[in-house]
């Protein structure tokens, strides 16, 4: 079973606590989901829509369709009649289908004349009796989330439940027969899961600036109370304040997104030279310049790969799943301490704000590599090794003062403009990431294939693979288990990039990159990297979209024309 339902409303009506029911609904009787949200960042009038898309099979994907509609006003029912399947249901007060009654004859209508201001309530109890749900479930659902109000509030939110269980007149779905099928599911969503951690990771600093869609991140630092953080007045400020806090050893961290991000671009050249290790969440979004700064595209790839001025290398991250935002905001905090480098871990806007049902987590190793507690009277903070990594001490360690600057050093930290030392330095901060695959225990990539998913043995492997970052690989999944021709390469590790890659792709026909940008960022740079156009017989495609919303399951039905 699949079902998704779409909860819209006015920017202005702030029924968010309508979603988390729904959502909290089906987590709590065992089943999967993720959740789709689209809002405009011009607040009066306009409209905003929840997707909630439930499974029974663990399958998590986005689709344009929708079956269940709970619509708070005409302009959003309007909106949304496009999106609705044949047959779909609508749930709405009874005033909003004035203005369309002529569109609807081909829909399941459920409406009812409401006079109060409790809409997200009465629309809520219509759909939990169409779906049969236990009344006892959403009662508890419904006492707990409007737990923070006057209790006169719970309790008429309650009644206004019982009573439509007891007096509305709906037959229960047949399409959809919801019953418990398995333990209740936590939800998280993503910009909370790279936080959360972080945060076991030892995460010691956080600064940020609000941003979306990164800015959930920032919130998340502050209610958990384990972390010192710093909202300031800017990203330059950020970006300082975190690297002074990574030199006194405090393990640190800063999320933005787009022109933003380019505020900070100096510092990160200075962390380079300086070998100060900080994390940077870059949370992608539609551009170019502000607007549109609520929707999704991921235009930011070369951005990241090239971050800064000078001659340098930094690793780039990409999770692709809900469990590897958990376990990347970890290992980001690890490699940047062991490598003593900036670390960019990317997202989207898509990703940051996704909900998900998930399993459970466990703790991680936190790893401070190379750590001097007793160094020497001559001790050498950027000394020349063979891997290119000097050890740290912590601030105040007796003979352990060094100097950190941006200009070119010696092992002491000693300004110089020596033309054999500069030499040296450079390849210095270069041997950190050679090999880096030969020396980490995870690739920087991952293959899919149909068996993967289904446990069935094919008669051959696929001979065309999609390449695929982010949440895009759960939707890109569900499309290769019903055409399993096609597989997937997720890429997680943009830098460096794992050339392990280019021999799996040397066994394909056909590439394809699938990408929410409009100038093929990641397949230019992988093409380039890998030197794929020199592979014989080698086909390289792509499947491009850059309309603000993300990829849909019905948009890869494209692949099969």
């Amino acid at each position: 079973m699949h079902l998704n339902i779409r909860i819209t409303w006015p920017a202005w009506a702030w029924v968010n606590s309508t979603v988390d029911i729904v959502a909290s609904l089906f987590a709590e009787l065992g089943y999967d989901l993720i959740s789709d949200i689209e809002y405009e960042s011009r607040i009066k009038w306009w409209v905003n829509y929840f997707d909630v898309s439930i499974s029974d099979d663990g399958s998590k994907f986005l689709t344009k369709k929708v079956d269940i509609l709970l619509a708070f006003n005409w302009e959003s029912l309007e909106k949304a009649l496009s999106s609705l399947k044949q047959n779909a249901t609508i749930i709405t007060n009874k005033k909003n289908l004035e203005k369309l009654s002529l569109k609807l004859n081909s829909f399941n209508v459920l409406d009812l004349e409401i006079a109060d201001k409790y809409d997200n309530t009465y629309l809520l109890a219509i759909l939990a009796k169409y779906l049969n749900i236990d009344l006892g479930i959403i009662l508890e659902k419904i006492e707990k989330t409007f737990a923070r109000k006057w209790e006169t509030v719970v309790n008429y939110n309650k009644a206004v439940v019982e009573n439509i269980y007891k007096t509305y007149e709906v037959k229960t779905s047949k399409d959809f027969e919801i019953k418990r099928i398995g333990d209740p599911k936590p939800i998280s969503y993503w910009n909370k899961a790279i936080t959360d951690w972080a945060i076991a990771g030892k995460l010691e600093f956080f600064a940020a600036y609000p941003m979306t869609p990164a800015s959930t991140i920032l919130t998340e630092v502050i209610k958990s109370k384990k972390v010192t953080y710093l909202q300031p007045e800017d990203e330059i400020a950020v970006i300082n304040s975190a690297l002074w806090a990574s030199f006194t050893w405090a393990r640190s961290m800063v999320a933005t997104s787009w022109g933003w991000f380019a505020l900070m671009t100096e510092w990160l050249s200075f962390a380079v030279q300086a070998e100060i290790p900080v994390v940077a969440v870059l949370a992608q979004r539609a551009g170019p310049s502000t607007w549109t700064p609520t929707y999704h595209e991921v235009w930011d790839i070369n951005f990241a790969l090239n971050p800064t001025f000078g001659d340098f290398e930094h690793i780039v991250m990409y999770p692709s799943t809900l469990e590897e935002s958990y376990y990347f905001g970890w290992l980001a905090l690890n490699l940047a301490d062991k490598y003593q480098n900036p670390v960019i871990m990317l997202t989207d806007k898509q990703a940051a704000e996704l909900h998900w049902t998930h399993w459970e987590f466990k703790v991680p190793k936190v790893d401070r590599w190379v750590i001097l507690d007793n160094p020497p009277k001559d001790y050498k903070r950027y000394e020349l090794t063979d891997s290119g990594i000097s050890p740290r001490v912590k601030v105040w360690t007796k003979n352990g003062d060094f100097i950190a600057t941006s200009y070119e050093h010696d092992e002491f930290g000693a300004t110089t403009e020596n033309s054999e030392l500069k030499k040296k330095f450079t390849e210095k901060r270069w041997k950190k990431l050679q090999n880096f695959f030969q020396k980490e225990w995870f690739k920087g990539y991952e293959i899919i294939t149909a068996s993967d998913l289904t446990g069935q043995t094919q008669r051959s492997a696929p001979t065309k693979m999609l390449v695929i970052t982010s949440y895009t690989r759960y939707t890109a999944t569900e499309f290769i288990k019903n055409n399993p021709e096609f597989g997937l390469i997720v890429i997680k590790f943009l830098k460096p990039l794992d050339e392990r890659l280019r021999d799996d792709i040397a066994k394909l026909d056909e590439v394809i990159f699938v990408e929410n940008n409009y100038s093929w960022q990641i397949e230019n740079y992988i093409t380039k990297e890998l030197w794929l156009k020199y592979m014989d017989g080698l086909k390289i495609s792509n499947l491009r979209k850059y309309d603000l919303f993300p990829f849909y399951i019905e948009d890869f039905e494209e692949l099969k024309k």
